[in-house]
């Protein structure tokens, strides 16, 4: 049996809320569920997930809605962060920034912080030896940005979300990547009834498939139309389905009235985040005739 670190007198509990009306992704929580299973075994590594995809897929809502399911699972706590690592209002958060707020939730005194970045890291490494905790990292922009924050032994998990591969996060910590598409048509339906009501969205089929459609089956595009479709109860779904045709294939008819619920947005944010050659690569690419 694995000794057992002293009790923390406050348990740390920071996931936030899950997303409402959540549908779907069985495959992928299973997965999550086994790597916990598996993880549970005698093993010298801690089990580090990366949930990458693509801007408004659905990340976040995954991680959060696993993590509020698995939490009983690592009774010493849960650790949660948005790194902003795609935020265009704010700097991203930088490692010790994050250590700092960890180590305060573990109880470490500020005066017993260390002032250097990879003392930090390592009083990190050395708090969560023989403890079970879960550490959600949002929005990660890059490998070298959670690699600080990262256990040292077994015992833990790590669910990392990101838009990108974070692929030496596999190659070197043995991160189990986990990469998520787009809901399935019938996982947009339920998701649709959820928002809208079963009543609401069945007397129209053929708009919502036709929302759906427009929306790409992207899990934020579908929540923003469907809060549209709830502030106007009287307007029948095929308004809103016309007027998503109108737009053409832009994203205008998604902007909601935050930056946070707008479609436009958060891809922009993703596209600011590129070196040059990979943005002038994105722009031609936008310019090739195709469907949409």
């Amino acid at each position: 049996a694995r000794d057992v670190a002293p009790p923390l007198a406050v348990v740390p509990a920071q996931l936030p809320a899950g997303v409402a009306a959540f549908v779907g992704r069985t495959a992928y929580l299973s997965r999550l569920d086994a790597l916990l299973r598996d993880g549970a075994d005698e093993r010298h590594d801690p089990t580090i997930v990366t949930i990458t995809g693509t801007a408004g897929v659905g990340k976040t809502s995954l991680a959060l809605r696993w993590a509020h399911h698995a939490r009983r699972s690592f009774p010493d706590g849960q650790l949660y962060v948005d790194l902003r690592g795609f935020d265009p209002e704010a700097t991203s958060a930088s490692p010790s920034e994050v250590l700092h707020a960890f180590l305060h939730a573990l109880q470490v005194p500020a005066q017993r912080i260390p002032a250097m970045p990879a003392a930090q890291s390592s009083l990190f490494r050395s708090l969560l030896t023989d403890r079970r905790m879960l550490i959600v990292l949002d929005n990660a922009q890059n490998a070298d940005q959670v690699r600080p924050l990262l256990p040292g032994a077994a015992g833990s998990m790590v669910v990392i979300t990101s838009r990108n591969r974070l692929s030496s996060l596999t190659v070197i910590e043995g991160a189990h990547p986990m990469h998520v598409d787009l809901l399935t048509t019938g996982e947009a339906r339920k998701l649709l009834a959820n928002r809208l009501g079963a009543e609401r969205a069945g007397a129209e089929p053929d708009a919502v498939d036709e929302i759906i459609s427009h929306c790409s089956r992207l899990p934020l595009a579908l929540a923003i139309v469907a809060a549209r479709a709830a502030a106007n109860p009287g307007f029948p779904l095929a308004v809103i389905a016309n007027e998503l045709r109108a737009a053409r294939g832009g994203l205008d008819a998604f902007d909601g009235d935050e930056t946070f619920t707008g479609v436009r947005a958060v891809f922009s944010w993703s596209y600011r985040a590129l070196d040059p050659r990979a943005a002038r690569l994105f722009r031609l690419l936008s310019l090739h005739p195709g469907p949409d």
